[in-house]
């Protein structure tokens, strides 16, 4: 049959190939009839609503579930599910994504808690495993520290667990204990689960060692919603903590120069350029932050294509006009460049 009569009964003028054109039509179907089913359910994928379908697994682990979802709405590693009043963490995914993005959900049952070094407290559900078994990654002058009471937890990568350090600690324990049990970061694993490369999240794998109670360090922190929780090492930003660097001003990191003649003669287009630099003397991109502004008493015609503005005046009256030409980003004048117009002869 021929290819493009093909594709028009099929309605898929967009297919390169036969077997792009049945792709294209089991997807469309499987999203006709992804509903269709008694495992699927609307959950929501870090906290948005999300179609899933959640298949039970032959090997009864009933704290892992077999996802999918629909070729149009692809998931990522690490992003938390809520069903059933649980929060599950995608741990797994399955790269073949042709008809169905796949992969492994698992029951979330630790929530982490600490303290950032803006005095900011965090908060991230785990899959827990029981990891005593495996060494705890410590290692002594001659003797290698054998794991007692270890968790292994998995958490999705994210700017603040990017952050989370060895020798860190965290109560794990009942929330209304009134001596928490506490353990301490020993081994990080940051590249076994990790697909950002191709924009599709990563998880980390966390060993926590049995550590010691510190009456003194380790606190009951009100939060926001009321709960009061345990934290370790906790430092009242009010008080305690060391004063943060200022955000840097890139604005003041720029050199602007704009090209163009001072004088502007009455019935001549005159173009000025903006070159902007950083402090390495790297040319900058001029984007959707940065403006053109005129500010002037005066009628003037004017024509903008990014870092290049064209100015116009054909009234006569209008000699020795003052024109301001200002460069804008973010709402912040830049600089400055006067124009004066003068007369056509």
């Amino acid at each position: 049959m021929n290819l493009d009569y093909f594709r028009m009964i099929n309605n898929t003028y967009k297919s390169q190939s036969k077997q792009e054109t049945d792709l294209y039509l089991l997807n469309r179907h499987v999203d006709e009839c992804f509903a269709d089913t008694i495992d699927y359910h609307v959950v929501k994928r870090n906290g948005k609503p999300f179609e899933l379908l959640i298949i039970k697994d032959t090997d009864g682990n009933t704290f892992k579930k077999k996802i999918k979802s629909k070729h149009s709405a692809p998931f990522d590693l690490g992003d938390y599910i809520e069903w059933n009043n649980q929060i599950w963490l995608i741990a797994l995914l399955d790269p073949n994504d042709k008809t169905y993005h796949s992969g492994y959900m698992y029951l979330c049952t630790v929530q982490l808690r600490w303290q950032n070094s803006e005095g900011k407290i965090i908060e991230r559900y785990a899959y827990s495993e029981d990891f005593t078994k495996y060494s705890s990654g410590t290692i002594g002058n001659n003797t290698i520290t054998i794991g007692d009471n270890q968790y292994g937890l998995t958490l999705p990568i994210d700017k603040e667990t990017k952050k989370l350090n060895r020798d860190m600690r965290f109560p794990i324990d009942f929330e209304d204990s009134d001596e928490p049990d506490i353990y301490e970061l020993t081994n990080r694993k940051v590249c076994l689960n990790n697909n950002d490369y191709f924009n599709r999240g990563g998880t980390m794998i966390l060993t926590m060692s049995f550590d010691a109670f510190n009456a003194n360090e380790d606190k009951r922190v009100l939060m926001d919603n009321g709960k009061e929780v345990w934290i370790c090492n906790y430092k009242d930003p009010s008080t305690t903590l060391p004063p943060q660097s200022p955000e840097p001003n890139e604005t003041t990191d720029l050199t602007i120069v704009v090209l163009g003649n001072q004088n502007l003669r009455i019935g001549t287009t005159r173009t000025y350029t903006a070159n902007i630099t950083d402090l390495d003397g790297n040319s900058v991109q001029w984007d959707n932050t940065f403006s053109w502004n005129v500010v002037s008493d005066i009628d003037v015609s004017q024509m903008i294509d990014e870092n290049t503005i064209k100015l116009f005046i054909e009234d006569e009256d209008y000699v020795n006009s003052l024109i301001l030409l200002q460069i804008i980003k973010d709402g912040q004048i830049l600089t400055e460049f006067e124009i004066t117009v003068i007369d056509s002869f």
